[in-house]
């Protein structure tokens, strides 16, 4: 017995142990149940059956603790596995299916700046002498390249339009967009001599669908001059000493999760504005990539926002973009509902077990196990039929709501008076108000738990009170 009560322990453990005070609290309420079955008085004939009666009471007691904590491993599991099997056929985020969307629509977008390289080539004498004096000196033209260090960059004004684009991969959606993008660009040729100018911009993914690519020199198209090179775009033109141009480049894009604007070279930047559009974002759903500034100015479009980027006379290469809500996965609601139940799961069933000892019923590791079954298939359903037309609300409404009642209606039948009252109220908030306010407001989880718990002891220590007071004689 003691080899299988140890093994028993140990799976508990493991089973409950990411929630100690669970434990603690179902270890408590275990505790009451294997003494009153233990200590339960009896009279006897002799002092021999007084032993073997004691004796007896024992065995039971320790059977019906080992069983108990049976069901509420087995249940546990079972609310874990629930859990779990709902997620992964509901709003399942994966690796391989996020890189199979970034292969189908596109990765994520970082936009770098135009760069700019002015040079000019002059032709010199190269003298070669000869070790042997007795032979000529030899002479030989070479070309030599000279760049230009002054910074061409006059003005800059770049209009992107993002709007969201949701792609959906197995059982999740990712967060897709469209881009709508137009650059623009004022150069001048600082050097007091003709120049060539390597005009180079760089794509922002070297995997992404670019269309409508339209590319234009002083308002002339130059596409057919353009070469790709290492995933950028670069177009070679003369330039006149003091020469001013204009050029601009556009095309629509697509890619997931973030998109921002970066300039990478060294140098100062001179008056560039960036208009970020979004028409379907608002903000208060604005975020910002990591290592991002944030906008010099937001204004409110409808039902989106217009974020603005200006900088002149600026050093910075921090980027300009924005990074897209995070998605509301198909069964988020449920899935995290149901990731919350086991919580309250086990404070109820530990309440059950404590407040019918307390109360002295004699039935309540039979109540509380059927109570605490039928809360787990009840959830059990939830998960079922939460991927059906019914959706969660109407699974809650026409299958949970409808099981909890009955549960109530027969806790009250069994336990009437105060002591059920008090059980009705414990099977309401473990068992469905503290899943579904858990579920549905992550960030106050521990401040639920932490008032359950509380409740849980409140209504204990009350029923010990009770267990323990005096009877009152009547004079």
């Amino acid at each position: 017995m003691l080899p299988f009560l140890q093994s028993l322990c140990d799976r508990a453990s493991a089973s409950l142990g990411a929630q100690p005070l669970f434990s603690l609290l179902l270890g408590v309420a275990l505790v009451a149940v294997f003494l009153q079955a233990a200590l339960k008085t009896e009279t006897a004939p002799s002092l021999a059956w007084t032993i073997w009666i004691r004796l007896g009471r024992l065995v039971w007691a320790t059977t019906l603790t080992a069983l108990l904590l049976g069901a509420a491993m087995g249940l546990s599991n079972y609310l874990d596995r629930t859990a779990a099997t709902f997620r992964h056929g509901h709003g399942r985020v994966t690796e391989v299916n996020l890189d199979a969307v970034r292969t189908i629509w596109g990765p994520e977008q970082a936009q770098g700046n135009l760069s700019v390289s002015l040079r000019w080539e002059e032709e010199q004498l190269e003298r070669l002498e000869s070790e042997d004096p007795t032979r000529p000196t030899v002479t030989r033209k070479k070309k030599v390249v000279y760049t230009v260090d002054e910074n061409p960059f006059l003005s800059e004004r770049h209009t992107v339009t993002l709007r969201q684009s949701p792609r959906k991969k197995g059982t999740a959606v990712y967060p897709g967009y469209t881009t709508d993008c137009r650059f623009t660009w004022r150069l001048r040729n600082p050097a007091d001599r003709d120049v060539k100018a390597t005009l180079r911009f760089p794509l922002p993914a070297s995997s992404a669908m670019y269309d409508e690519l339209a590319v234009a020199l002083n308002g002339a198209s130059v596409r057919d001059r353009l070469r790709i090179r290492a995933n950028a775009l670069e177009l070679e033109q003369p330039l006149q000493s003091g020469e001013h141009i204009t050029y601009e480049i556009s095309f629509k894009s697509r890619g997931l999760s973030y998109w921002y604007f970066q300039v990478r070279e060294p140098r100062e930047i001179r008056d560039l504005e960036l208009k970020l559009a979004l028409p379907d974002m608002p903000r208060k759903s604005l975020n910002y990539p990591e290592g991002c500034m944030t906008p010099t100015g937001i204004a409110d479009e409808q039902k989106g926002a217009v974020l603005t980027y200006r900088l002149d006379r600026a050093l910075s290469n921090k980027g300009m973009g924005i990074e897209i809500p995070k998605l509301t996965q198909p069964g988020e609601l449920a899935g995290a509902v149901l990731g919350e139940v086991r919580k309250g799961w086990v404070l109820l069933f530990a309440a059950l077990l404590l407040g019918g000892t307390l109360c002295g019923y004699k039935h309540t590791a039979l109540l509380a196990t059927f109570i605490a079954a039928a809360v787990a298939f009840a959830y059990g359903l939830l998960g079922d039929f939460s991927g059906t037309p019914l959706g969660f609300w109407g699974t809650g409404l026409i299958v949970v709501l409808p099981i909890f009642l009955l549960l109530l209606a027969a806790l009250r039948r069994a336990l009437p008076g105060a002591e059920g009252s008090a059980l009705m109220l414990q099977l309401y908030v473990f068992g469905l108000l503290y899943p579904c306010l858990a579920g549905l407001d992550e960030k106050r989880q521990v401040l639920y738990l932490n008032l359950s718990a509380l409740l849980f002891l409140v209504v204990a220590a009350w029923q010990l009170i009770r267990r323990l007071r005096p009877p009152q004689t009547s004079s």
